[in-house]
């Protein structure tokens, strides 16, 4: 469970250090390669007037990119496990002309929601079961949807995240089969060496 918690912490440092600090408001201070990238990559869909859905599985990580969003004067909406009004968020999303983001948990929006107003698919950061991701991104590939969906997966080179993705990769069978989340079975599925290599540079 030690390095369980090891990889979370590793996890979020290659999201934004901010996340680490506890400082998701002042996140201008830090420095993130990742973060450059999905700036440049919400910038760039906005300006084409597409509609752009980010997940996260840190809800630290969507604070952050709402106190962006709310900086540069983009309306928003967003449901966390929190949330009670989920119905009219979706709703404001897929209708308001204006409100061009739609950030949620992995947790919150796997069922039960619909995103087609949304057309780009932003996951800021991999889930340790792939089958997860992809029931959040269908929930923008449903029924209504009337354009072609871009999806992308953000992972920061030469860091935890990358071997992580390898060995989801290579072990995607085991892995929806028995992670339903970040928990406990997890552990069980890495030999001592996919461990090794998860926290070796």
């Amino acid at each position: 469970m030690h390095i369980f918690a090891v990889l979370n912490y590793l996890k979020q440092i290659c999201d934004h250090p901010a996340l680490l600090e506890g400082d998701t408001v002042g996140y201008k201070k830090y420095e993130s390669g990742k973060w450059d990238l999905f700036v440049e990559l919400l910038t760039e869909s906005l300006g084409s007037g597409q509609k752009v859905v980010v997940f996260s599985q840190y809800v630290k990580m969507l604070a952050l990119i709402e106190a962006y969003l709310n900086d540069e004067g983009i309306d928003f909406a967003t449901i966390k496990g929190h949330t009670r009004k989920r119905a009219e968020a979706v709703a404001r999303f897929n209708t308001d002309p204006k409100c061009m983001v739609f950030s949620a948990s992995l947790r919150a929006s796997g069922l039960g929601i619909d995103l087609t107003g949304g057309s780009v698919v932003i996951h800021y950061d991999r889930w340790w079961n792939s089958a997860r991701e992809e029931q959040a991104t269908d929930r923008v590939h449903r029924i209504g949807q009337r354009r072609g969906v871009q999806v992308f997966k953000l992972i920061t080179e030469n860091t935890v995240e990358e071997k992580i993705d390898a060995i989801i990769s290579r072990k995607r069978q085991l892995m929806d089969s028995i992670v339903r989340e970040d928990d406990q079975a997890l552990l069980k599925s890495f030999s001592r060496e996919d461990l090794i290599e998860l926290i070796s540079f």
